[in-house]
């Protein structure tokens, strides 16, 4: 008990900056999101086009009791990690000795790489699939093998990167026992619907990201294909290896080349990983142990192998890798004398702490990123977002290096334009906007963006036309609809400003998008 007190303080010691941090990114599009901001939420989050629906259903819960306050929903990504922390060291502790388990549940309790997962409130879906992993685990080593087929399938509906946990499970059993198939007996049936849930998980994703416009997974990434993405993986999984042994350099939004067949570097990677797990392989015939190296690879593989993401790093994908992970570690350090392994421990939990502290605003964290990625755009756009309170200057600046970087990129257009829409230099909005559009002609937000430069310069005829446009492509976009409804009010069009206002059929909107649409029609 006085071990679980001791890592569960010092988890939350080095955590506790999160609690005090903003939203950010992604976050935002909760709020956006009519599901999440709805009253029937609790049912419409678990439809077949939608991904993570237990996790969404947590932010549901999140903003039906506190509403858009970012103190509970990071007080519920705090209290995950502690979960998790809780059941890893009662897991470890039945999976090997005493010492391993607790030096191995204190690098997964405060290690900095962690304070993405904790700090960033999308990325609960981590969280909570490590979670209810963990949970399969116990009860698989408690010989409740259907208990942990329900907590597996759970864990899918959190995130699908969960996948391959059967295939971890199978792998530690037959390590672990090592008297061929007789293990199997009374576990096939469920394992067996573990790989079926599995595998429906995977259609069900497929399907998802097929109806999902920009869901940043799939086959349609542009010049990330299988291929390339696999390749860069290597060099990812090293650098992943590299911040778990010296986590300097974290790095919300990283700059990672894609690498091609000609790049030396991708095969030279690979080829060390090969090694090393052979090696592994080889070593856990005779040491056991060496199968959490093993573990370790086969947890990364859903998100570092041949599936494309827009994003080809990100931290926050190591934490259920880590459970693997921090055993293996943990059978390197079990013979370290004490004094060294407290001596470790405060190092990473002060590393953490400081790690927390640059989440604890908008600003801070896209500083930091910026500084550490500045040959990438992404950053200096979010950052001259997170500065709108500030002096116009700077804001500017970022943005103009993010057009040097990037002079034909859509996003970059679009945040220049609006930077120009908002001061009042409608012009250059319109120029930027229609750089914005060559490249995505039929987007309905360039085009409302569009019509709304050309209304500020009094073109009241394209203007309409934009939105009418925007509209016919996406018949649900609020801001269009909107739009088209003040354009219709000034012209004094009362039965277009009756018609707008009553939307398409199987449209949703947030509550506040559906009080200004019923508003605008008295």
């Amino acid at each position: 008990m006085l071990a679980r007190i001791v890592l569960l303080g010092g988890a939350l010691l080095a955590f506790s900056p999160t609690l005090l941090s903003p939203f950010h990114f992604d976050d935002y599009s909760l709020f956006s999101d009519p599901v999440v901001t709805s009253s029937s939420g609790w049912w419409e989050v678990f439809r077949l086009e939608r991904t993570r629906p237990l996790t969404y259903l947590t932010f549901w819960m999140n903003m039906r009791a506190g509403g858009a306050d970012p103190l509970g929903y990071h007080l519920v990504n705090v209290a995950l990690h502690l979960a998790a922390i809780w059941l890893a060291l009662l897991v470890f502790r039945r999976v090997t000795d005493e010492r391993t388990a607790f030096v191995a549940a204190a690098i997964f309790a405060l290690h900095p790489l962690q304070t993405e997962p904790v700090a960033y409130v999308f990325a609960r879906a981590t969280l909570l699939a490590a979670l209810l992993c963990l949970l399969c685990w116990k009860y698989w080593l408690d010989g409740k093998p259907w208990q942990a087929a329900a907590f597996f399938g759970a864990s899918l509906l959190a995130k699908e990167e969960a996948i391959v946990f059967p295939v971890f499970l199978f792998g530690f059993e037959w390590i672990r026992r090592r008297r061929g198939p007789s293990w199997l007996r009374g576990r096939l049936k469920p394992l067996s619907a573990m790989f079926a849930l599995a595998a429906s998980a995977t259609g069900r994703l497929s399907y998802a990201e097929s109806v999902t416009k920009g869901a940043g997974i799939g086959f349609d990434l542009g010049e990330i294909t299988p291929a390339s993405y696999l390749l860069t993986q290597g060099r990812v999984i090293w650098k992943y290896l590299l911040l778990v042994a010296w986590p300097a350099g974290l790095n919300f939004d990283r700059d990672f080349p894609l690498l091609h067949p000609g790049d030396s570097a991708a095969w030279l990677a690979w080829a060390f990983l090969g090694a090393s797990f052979g090696a592994a392989v080889w070593f856990a015939r005779k040491h056991p142990q060496a199968y959490w190296l093993i573990g370790f690879f086969i947890l990364v593989a859903p998100t570092s192998s041949v599936v494309p993401l827009a994003d080809l790093i990100a931290e926050r994908r190591m934490y259920l890798p880590m459970l693997s992970l921090s055993l293996a570690i943990g059978f390197l350090l079990k013979r370290t004398p004490k004094p060294a392994l407290l001596a470790v421990g405060l190092v990473l939990c002060g590393l953490s702490f400081q790690r927390s502290l640059v989440w604890q605003t908008e600003q801070k964290l896209w500083r930091d990123t910026v500084a550490k990625s500045p040959a990438k755009v992404r950053p200096k756009l979010q950052l001259a977002r997170a500065l709108e309170a500030s002096p116009d200057e700077e804001r500017l600046g970022l943005l103009h290096q993010a057009k040097a970087l990037a002079p034909n990129d859509r996003d970059v257009a679009t945040e220049l334009g609006v930077f120009h829409l908002k001061s009042g230099n409608a012009e250059q909005a319109l120029a930027e906007f229609q750089l914005a559009l060559k490249s995505a002609p039929t987007d309905a937000q360039t085009l409302t963006n569009y019509g709304a430069a050309l209304y500020m310069l009094g073109d009241i005829g394209g203007a309409s036309t934009a939105f009418g446009r925007a509209l016919r492509g996406d018949p649900c976009h609020f801001d269009a609809r909107n739009n088209s409804i003040l354009l219709a009010k000034a012209l004094r069009q009362a039965d277009r400003v009756a018609a707008l206002a009553l939307a398409p059929p199987g449209c949703r909107y947030t509550p506040e998008q559906t009080a200004a649409l019923a508003a605008a029609d008295p």
